[in-house]
């Protein structure tokens, strides 16, 4: 009996099979590969809800600024002449340059800015300001060298004929197109009521993450004319 306990207790001291620990190695890497698959879909997840945040601040804050410089847009009179000038100088599909009041009451005799948002090269939108200063006592005339310039909105999707980045609107709301790669005339600029501004923008390369397309139609308030939509 003793020597039966013995041989018994050898067996047990003995450790897993190969067999039994193949078995375990395979459930191991199964839960390794299920966690793997948690981890990786979170953090994936997390990427592209932050890369839609992202294109959506970015579209968001630029069309602010956009909106802001439009409805603060003014005419500019000119001395010895009975018409002002018109609020934009150019008016084209990538590119608007126009005059605005944009702090009217930071001081008794506010300047005026020249302002123009144009796309580059490289698919980004700036912002270029030039100052004014005082002609015949009371009017105004701008710099020749820009006061101020900065970019307010970087990864925009290529320009798209169908969709520019500004589009202008008579009071009847039929469409005023400027030719390929110019401006209005300024006979059609006087014209202009309101202003459809449209971003698209996609700040991931990942193709999984969808460009955010964000856009405002702005009224003149200042030429009579008061009208913001946004989609």
């Amino acid at each position: 009996m003793p020597g039966r306990s013995t041989v018994g207790q050898r067996r047990g001291d003995g450790g897993i099979t190969l067999l039994e620990l193949m078995v375990a190695m395979g459930i191991f890497s199964i839960l390794i590969a299920l966690v793997s698959t948690i981890v990786i879909g979170t953090m994936r997840s997390y990427s592209d809800q932050r890369g839609t945040v992202d294109n959506t601040r970015t579209a968001s804050t630029s069309m602010n600024e956009i909106t802001r410089i439009i409805r603060a847009g003014t005419e500019i009179p000119v001395y010895g002449v009975a018409l002002n000038d018109p609020m934009f100088t150019y008016a084209g599909a990538e590119q608007i340059t126009m005059y605005s009041f944009i702090d009217p009451a930071t001081s008794s005799d506010p300047p005026p800015l020249k302002v123009q948002f144009a796309r580059d090269a490289n698919n980004e939108l700036v912002e270029t300001r030039w100052g004014a200063y005082h002609v015949h006592t009371t009017y105004w005339a701008f710099n020749a060298t820009s006061t101020y310039g900065r970019t307010i909105a970087r990864s925009l999707l290529p320009s798209d004929a169908a969709k520019p980045t500004f589009r202008y609107y008579d009071k009847t709301g039929a469409e005023l197109v400027p030719p390929s790669g110019g401006s209005l005339t300024t006979a059609t600029i006087r014209k202009i009521a309101s202003v459809k501004v449209t971003l698209r923008v996609q700040t991931s390369g990942s193709a999984r993450i969808a460009p955010v397309e964000l856009q405002n139609q702005v009224g003149l308030p200042n030429l009579g004319v008061a009208r913001v939509e946004v989609h």
